[in-house]
């Protein structure tokens, strides 16, 4: 009957070993396929001057809206949306009509855009969201960042 009762254990523990080592393999391979995009403002001192249309004189803006792939695989067809807090969409000068959505951002890529508003509203308002979507070995996948202008470490 011991050695029955030890037959048991040792083929129970070899079960839950080869679960063990089963799930510990997918998860593996989903972290290998997996892309983590966020979007960051960047503060660029040496400004640029972006053309808001219309016969409009250009501005000069002093933050690029990065998207970032943290994640080690590459993000497919990664779109880009920015709202401000009531989650209306901005209209961004600096983006051109068919940038967007991106075909690749590769892991640990960044795709800086030239943050300047068309809509002189939005001049001066320090608070937006970038709505991300993008898709990666594991499906599709949608983000909402919350983003805000100006000095936010000490």
């Amino acid at each position: 009957m011991a050695t029955w009762l030890g037959v048991v254990v040792a083929v129970a523990a070899l079960l839950v070993s080869a679960l063990t080592a089963y799930v510990a393999h997918r998860h593996r391979r989903e972290d290998v396929q997996t892309a983590r995009v966020t979007a960051y403002f960047h503060w660029n001192a040496a400004f640029a001057k972006v053309s808001l249309g219309d016969g409009q004189e250009p501005v000069q803006v002093g933050y690029n809206l990065v998207v970032w792939n943290q994640g080690p695989a590459s993000a497919l067809r990664v779109g880009l949306v920015v709202m401000d807090t009531d989650g209306r969409v901005v209209d961004l000068a600096g983006v051109d009509e068919d940038e967007f959505p991106l075909d690749r951002l590769d892991g640990g890529g960044r795709y800086p855009v030239q943050f300047a508003a068309r809509d002189k509203r939005y001049h001066g308002v320090r608070r937006y969201q970038a709505k991300l979507t993008w898709t990666d070995g594991n499906g599709r996948h949608e983000h909402v960042v919350p983003l805000r202008k100006g000095q936010t470490s000490l």
